[in-house]
């Protein structure tokens, strides 16, 4: 679900592109994988850091958040804002240091709600198998 943003931004940029550019597989290699990766670097640093940390849910979920919402940020000033006289699309410079504040931001969030970790299941606890009825 996280990742589905920087899926559609990627989608995005390839539909933009074949405005201008006939369909090749360098085209959608590059939109698809490189273009995914550049996008997707904030959620899979945030996953990375989550694993190790252990967050509570709305931390989780909230660092995604961040991530996503300077995504959408970047994305609509690179649409809407300025633009450079030379074409090149310079406000995508702002993406991964934006991402990396709201998830510093994220992080002292956390912090300051006293570091509450996910819970983990009582090893006591015994799962039990339902048993199928013939």
């Amino acid at each position: 679900m996280h990742l589905s943003f920087p899926v559609l931004v990627a989608l995005v940029g390839l539909l933009l592109s074949l405005r201008r550019e006939p369909l090749t597989s360098e085209l959608v290699f590059s939109h698809l994988a490189w273009a995914f990766l550049f996008y997707a670097a904030p959620h899979f640093l945030w996953a990375a850091i989550a694993a190790t940390v252990k967050p509570v849910a709305w931390a989780w979920h909230a660092g995604f958040g961040a991530a996503s919402t300077a995504l959408v940020l970047v994305g609509a000033l690179s649409i809407w804002g300025p633009k450079d006289q030379s074409g090149l699309p310079y406000q995508w410079l702002a993406y991964w240091p934006l991402a990396g504040l709201m998830l510093v931001v994220v992080i002292l969030s956390w912090f300051l709600a006293g570091r509450p970790r996910a819970e983990t299941p009582n090893p006591s606890f015994k799962r039990t198998r339902l048993r199928r009825s013939a």
